[in-house]
Formats: C-alpha cells, sequence, structure tokens
C-alpha cells in the first residue's frame, strides 16, 4: 500500500466518496473494502515506525470513468475541508477532557483530604495504637489515593489520542493528492459449476 521510496500511499477506491463514507461490502465485487481510504490512509500512517520519513503523497486509483479534468484539486480541497473539520472536533474534546481532568482534580483532592483526615481521626483518636485503628487508617489513605486514580487519567493519558489525532490530519493536509486510472482485475475465464 505504500511505496518506500516515495513515501506515497496508494488507495484503491471503487468510488471517490469512499474516500470518506465506508463503502458498501459487495460481495460480488473483487474486492473487500471494509474501511474508507481516510481511514486505511491513518491506519497506514500509525503503522509506521516513527524514524522512517513521512507520507508526503497519497494516490487515489479510481476506475477511469470516475476520473474527470479537475478532480485531484477538487479531492484535495475535499480532504483538507474534512480535515478541518476532524481537527476542530478531536480539539473540541481534547478541551472537554481538560475541563473534566481539573474538575474531577478538585473532587479528588477535596476526596483525598478528608480520607486524610478519616485516617488521622481512626488511627489516633477512635482506636489509638490498635490493630483496627491501624487498619482504617490505612484503608482511608488507600481510599483517597483511588479518588485521585480519575484525575490524573484523564490529565495525563486520555487527552493524548486527540492530540495524536490532530497531527495526523495536520499531516494528511499537507499532502500531495494524485489521481490515477484503475487498473482492471485479468478476466476470469466463463466457467459455470452448479
Amino acid at each position: 500500500m505504500t511505496s518506500q521510496a516515495d513515501e506515497t500511499v496508494d488507495l484503491h477506491l471503487s468510488d471517490m466518496h469512499n474516500m470518506f463514507q465506508t463503502p458498501e461490502v459487495d460481495p460480488f465485487l473483487d474486492e473487500n473494502i471494509e474501511a474508507s481510504g481516510i481511514d486505511q490512509l491513518i491506519d497506514t500512517m500509525n503503522a509506521r515506525p516513527g524514524n522512517q520519513k513521512p507520507i508526503s503523497a497519497i494516490a487515489i486509483h479510481l476506475p477511469p470513468a470516475m476520473i474527470e479534468p479537475g478532480l485531484p484539486a477538487r479531492m484535495k480541497m475535499a480532504i483538507g475541508n474534512y480535515c478541518n473539520a476532524q481537527i476542530r472536533l478531536a480539539a473540541q474534546k481534547k478541551r472537554e477532557i481538560w475541563l473534566e481532568g481539573r474538575k474531577a482534580l478538585r473532587i479528588g483532592l477535596v476526596f483525598w483530604a478528608i480520607c486524610l483526615a478519616l485516617s488521622l481521626l481512626f488511627e489516633e483518636l477512635v482506636f489509638r495504637s490498635n490493630v483496627l485503628g491501624r487498619l482504617f487508617g490505612e484503608g482511608f489513605i488507600i481510599a483517597g489515593w483511588v479518588g485521585l486514580w480519575r484525575p490524573a487519567e484523564l490529565l495525563l493519558y486520555d487527552w493524548r489520542p486527540y492530540s495524536r489525532e490532530i497531527r495526523r490530519y495536520e499531516e494528511i493536509k499537507r499532502m500531495t493528492v494524485s489521481i490515477v486510472p484503475r487498473k482492471r482485475a485479468a478476466a476470469q475465464p466463463d466457467v459455470t459449476v452448479i
């Protein structure tokens, strides 16, 4: 699918609209594509090792009857519009995660402080120098740290996939687009078997 020499991804599509829409699976056709062209492109980008040159071009292979003058420019514009919309959506999701993380952190810190206070209360005052006091004290400390788990997860990890998605769509917008006539599959002999 990708040519190592020129960092071009070849996308074989039966219709130009399949660049953005998942095509219907038709067992009577000679292909079994289960993803849109853009999804295939992103999967290819994600599968490449980081030390390789970035992909710089997309070659979209279409049936010759669908190729018309000006199609590469129209496709480049459509890809840019699609990428801009996806970037806005990913940036919004990233902002939502940051807001949720900050809110969860405030709640988590209050819960942690309450658990710390309860731990000291049970360990020092209620069950003084007793195994039961130590058990409750340690239990409240653990519960307090568990209360900080979700805010830490949101603020440290959950936003990262959206940042990667934004970078991928920015890379796709910079790629050159070419339209290539699709070669026909070799004709199969007419054999009837029932």
